[in-house]
């Protein structure tokens, strides 16, 4: 595995260190990394996300997409099906070094191993040339960027003219029972904070990226209880890294007031919502 030093690549990058950034990105990779055994069973929605933007990826002559980078690429769900597409060759790009060692694991043993390279880097800082790349596929990784102007012309600089950049990524609305209860009992940040859409295209937009396909919908999971919803939140890592969070989970008393307000669907159940918004992407 190509392991880059985050710290010199965030230091001799402009555009990384003029970005507002309150978010810990280290404490943020050691929450995934943490998260990488667990994360396959758990991460239901995930799977569904990377899934359906599978489909949306546009057809190419003879079904060569050529080199792509795979951004947030967890445990590597979306290496087979991509090579299985036609892209001869996969980089899985993630901040977090146990998830990376953990995908390069899963495909120690299978042949496709020569068209995979797995890269620790920061996805505002890519190791990469510019127009290097013939595409990128990125599944619920961008909604963890503070810029995402930064982090969109970061992965457009990569790609070479007319690739195609394929992206889902969570809206605001996404867990919003678990905000909305949390709210009934403090202040705090709670839950993680989401992009609008119109203020992604808006962006797209400026950096000369078409618009090829768009699709949104909610993708909503359902728990028997609290404490099951809470620890499939912990198995995928997606826990909340807002300024002006509390550490831990509140104590019991806390646990116990937002088992009361979470709502219950008709059967008792505690839904998880995630409005998903699905990009593919034209450079010019």
């Amino acid at each position: 595995m190509t392991v880059i030093n985050l710290d010199a690549l965030t230091n001799q990058n402009k555009w990384a260190k003029d970005a507002h950034q309150t978010r810990d990105k280290k404490q943020v990779a050691r929450q995934f990394s943490r998260a990488a055994a667990s994360y396959d069973k758990a991460a239901t929605i995930q799977q569904q996300a990377i899934e359906r933007l599978l489909t949306f990826l546009p057809n190419k002559p003879n079904n060569d997409y050529g080199h792509w980078l795979d951004i947030g690429c967890g445990t590597g769900a979306a290496f087979k099906p991509l090579l299985n597409a036609g892209v001869r060759h996969v980089t899985g790009v993630d901040l977090a070094e146990g998830m990376l060692q953990f995908a390069q694991q899963q495909f120690s043993q299978s042949p496709q191993i020569q068209q995979l390279e797995f890269v620790q880097a920061d996805a505002d800082v890519l190791p990469f040339h510019d127009g290097s790349k013939q595409g990128i596929f990125s599944s619920l990784m961008l909604q963890w960027s503070e810029n995402p102007l930064h982090t969109l012309h970061e992965w457009q600089r990569v790609l070479a003219p007319g690739s195609t950049l394929a992206i889902a990524t969570l809206l605001p609305g996404t867990q919003q029972e678990l905000s909305e209860a949390w709210h009934q009992i403090d202040e705090r940040p709670h839950v993680n904070q989401f992009v609008e859409k119109q203020r992604l295209l808006g962006i797209c937009e400026q950096l000369n990226l078409e618009v090829i396909s768009q699709h949104q919908t909610c993708l909503t999971e359902h728990y028997d209880s609290l404490t099951e919803l809470l620890r499939s939140l912990k198995a995928i890592g997606a826990t909340n890294v807002n300024s002006g969070r509390k550490s831990g989970l509140g104590g019991r008393a806390a646990l116990r007031l937002l088992d009361q307000f979470y709502p219950r669907d008709e059967h008792g159940k505690l839904p998880v919502s995630y409005q998903v918004l699905w990009l593919v992407l034209r450079k010019s």
